[in-house]
């Protein structure tokens, strides 16, 4: 008799592997886009878009255990947020 069954154990430890992936992919699009944004203003912009983004991510739609998540939209909103502030440094730039 084959018993193929996923034990509750295997199915936390599928659980846990799949979110920290989605947590370790979010850390590389954040530290991306603060990186980017420290680059192009200075750091006190760059902790502002930072907290963007994590606001952003709270209000996001998407289900948290979606095996995905578009963490580029949530970049792509913070960064409006951040262009909306600096209009004026931006034309300069």
């Amino acid at each position: 008799m084959n018993n193929d069954r996923i034990s509750p154990t295997d199915q936390e430890g599928a659980c846990a592997q799949s979110m920290a992936y989605l947590l370790a992919s979010a850390e590389r699009e954040l530290s991306a886009f603060v990186t980017a944004v420290n680059e192009m203003f200075d750091a006190v912009q760059a902790r502002r878009a930072a907290e963007d983004w994590i606001a952003e991510l709270a209000g996001t739609d998407e289900a948290i255990e979606a095996p995905v998540i578009d963490w580029r939209r949530v970049t792509i909103a913070a960064a409006v947020r951040l262009a909306g502030r600096n209009l004026g440094q931006l034309s300069r730039n």
